[in-house]
């Protein structure tokens, strides 16, 4: 009769349980490895740090470049500055009254005056005109690789009068408006104007050299 080890089973029965435990722990390594090739997991978002721009405050000096210059859509008039300003003048009726008598005159007058107001409108018609006063502005200066607000440099430098030319004029409103002396004028005879005639002037803010301060950020400077 066998004599069974101290521990009451034979080495043929531990070699059988280790080899058990061994399949089982593979095939479970190789279940999960299946699964995984399966449904992979999606990695967690990395979070990437936006930049700021660091505002500063800096003073910039140097040739001021307009790359798209102002323009006035309505009469056509584009020039190479930092903005162009319009001022409109109506040729028209106004009423001065001193109890129950009123009279009337004709004059130039940067407001259109309401002649439906009067207390005798007939006769005395001002027409609304088309456009009135307006400022136009650059839309891109630059000085070197910064770009400059228009409004920066407008409140450093004061605009100057801009004459302008007959042959500044598109051909279709060439025929329109009348020229003397740079400014224009439409719906009369310049020497005799008449109720509805409009004159039109200009000043601009010119480019060049400029000598300006603001707060910049990134590669633009702009007004405090």
């Amino acid at each position: 009769m066998k004599r069974k080890n101290s521990q009451g089973r034979s080495p043929f029965v531990w070699l059988v349980l280790i080899a058990v435990i061994f399949a089982l722990g593979y095939w479970t390594w190789q279940r999960r490895a299946a699964l995984a090739a399966l449904f992979p997991q999606k990695a967690a978002p990395v979070a990437v740090e936006q930049p700021v721009d660091t505002v500063i405050k800096q003073k910039l000096k140097g040739k001021l470049q307009v790359i798209r210059p102002p323009r006035d859509p309505n009469i056509g008039i584009s020039v190479d500055a930092v903005a162009l300003l319009r001022s409109v003048s109506i040729y028209q009726w106004d009423e001065h009254c001193k109890g129950d008598d009123c009279t009337y005159a004709l004059d130039w007058s940067p407001q259109h005056i309401d002649s439906q107001k009067f207390r005798t409108p007939q006769g005395h018609e001002n027409p609304r005109p088309p456009f009135f006063n307006a400022r136009f502005f650059a839309g891109e200066l630059r000085v070197g690789d910064v770009a400059i607000d228009p409004a920066l440099v407008m409140a450093q430098h004061p605009p100057v009068d801009y004459p302008v030319a007959a042959s500044a004029l598109p051909p279709n409103l060439a025929a329109t408006f009348s020229v003397v002396d740079g400014v224009l004028y439409a719906g009369g005879e310049p020497a005799h104007p008449v109720a509805g005639m409009l004159r039109v002037s200009y000043r601009i803010v010119p480019a060049g050299e400029v000598d300006v301060s603001g707060l910049r950020a990134g590669n633009r400077l702009e007004a405090e």
